[in-house]
């Protein structure tokens, strides 16, 4: 029972529980992250601000953009060099193949030839 009492009083509904006190640590806390969030924006922009000044901006896009088309050749090269082997071991295996198969055929006449099949065989 005296268990039940206490479970009950601690319970007890939030409106008459005693307030509690104002958390300044947190606030603290929360305004020294927003004050310097706020200096990283404002040195970001001063970068970017400045860049222009110290960076031909479209002598670097240009040249990214021909970096940028350089690899995409150099990609499609590659690509096809390696369809061109591909290619080529496919050729060479059905060769192979092809080489097999008329070996094998020349095989099953050359036995013909030499023992003809009885009669009662088919």
């Amino acid at each position: 029972m005296r268990k039940a009492r206490r479970n009950s009083k601690l319970d007890q509904r939030r409106v008459f529980r005693p307030r509690r006190r104002f958390p300044y640590g947190a606030v603290l806390r929360q305004l020294t992250v927003v004050v310097l969030m706020l200096a990283a924006v404002a040195g970001i922009a001063v970068l970017l601000h400045q860049l222009p000044q110290q960076v031909d901006i479209m002598l670097l896009l240009s040249k990214a953009i021909d970096d940028l088309i350089g690899g995409v050749q150099q990609l499609l090269e590659a690509m096809l060099g390696l369809a061109a082997i591909v290619l080529i071991t496919a050729i060479a295996v059905l060769a192979g193949i092809l080489l097999l198969g008329a070996l094998w055929r020349l095989i099953r006449i050359i036995r013909l030839v030499i023992a003809p099949p009885a009669k009662g065989r088919r």
